[in-house]
């Protein structure tokens, strides 16, 4: 199968989600990132500002602000697949970027890769032995080499978990997958 597809049959599976679900879905999904031993001892965290088709982790991110935690979201350099990490101080009055995806507005203070302890990182598709299926730009797989210390933690619905994906040499594993089920250990 192809990424192409399984993109598509994901995406499927979410939409047939009512919004009530999506909610109660991200406020236990947040609930586990924020009580998880990696999100409470790390001291930089690294998230994303979500799309509408991305579980958000808002509520994760305002945790971490509120315990003066440094909180970074990628801030897209080009269409090529480059990103950096920007200090999110607060989750009113962001921007839009090229993708109309929320940013930190202008100026911004670019946050170290290697200074990052944890990185939520949204996928299209993942599965349980930490293979990551994005949305076929490579921003993920050509940031996370660089954060030499930080841990990858996949943030997903249950639906978007699958059995296996077509995977290539470049494609970055993630260590840790959260959905509304619970944190788990990827294999």
């Amino acid at each position: 199968m192809d990424k192409r597809t399984v993109r598509k049959e994901v995406q499927e599976k979410r939409s047939k989600l009512n919004q009530r679900e999506l909610h109660k879905f991200n406020k236990e999904i947040n609930s586990h990132i924020s009580v998880s031993r990696l999100f409470l001892e790390g001291k930089v965290i690294m998230g994303y500002l979500a799309q509408p088709d991305e579980v958000s982790v808002d509520a994760a991110l305002q945790t971490a602000l509120t315990m003066g935690k440094t909180v970074c979201v990628p801030q897209i350099l080009d269409k090529d697949g480059e990103m950096q990490a920007v200090r999110l101080v607060t989750l009113k009055k962001l921007a839009r970027d090229c993708y109309g995806i929320r940013t930190p507005a202008e100026p911004t203070e670019v946050i170290q890769p290697s200074d990052i302890d944890l990185v939520l990182v949204p996928g299209a598709a993942f599965t349980e032995h930490g293979d990551r299926l994005g949305k076929g730009k490579g921003f993920y797989d050509r940031f996370l080499p660089k954060c030499s210390k930080a841990v990858p933690m996949g943030v997903a619905n249950e639906v978007q978990v699958v059995s296996e994906l077509p995977t290539q040499s470049h494609d970055v594993k993630i260590r840790y997958l959260v959905t509304e089920k619970a944190l788990r250990v990827c294999k």
